[in-house]
């Protein structure tokens, strides 16, 4: 695996939304239908990008942001999501949004 040739898409999360991701008890990332979350995911044709990993960092991203990396395995439309992690952290929306799929957990730090 060479990450510097990789396509990675860097995403920020709170906190609580990381602590689950980072364990891997979190795999689906869930994020709103809006241009902004678009534009990562398609290019200005309408083609899907091709992205292979998701740098997710808690918080904003500066130097010592914790971080990790995992396998992108693809996005699809959701609704109705209701989800109760171990931590107590809730995922709960009835609207559509962006479900981001990911594998193995590469790096953290």
């Amino acid at each position: 695996m060479d990450l510097s040739t990789s396509k990675i898409l860097p995403l920020s999360l709170i906190k609580e939304a990381f602590d689950v991701m980072i364990t891997g008890e979190k795999q689906v990332e869930y994020r709103d239908i809006k241009p902004w979350v678009n534009s990562r995911l398609y290019n200005k044709d309408g083609t899907l990008k091709s992205i292979d990993y998701i740098l997710f960092f808690n918080g904003r991203c500066v130097k010592d942001s914790p971080y990790f990396i995992c396998e992108y395995k693809g996005a699809t439309k959701v609704k109705n999501v209701h989800k109760k992690y171990s931590t107590g952290f809730e995922v709960k929306f009835d609207d559509e949004k962006w479900a981001l799929q990911l594998g193995k957990i590469i790096e953290r730090g």
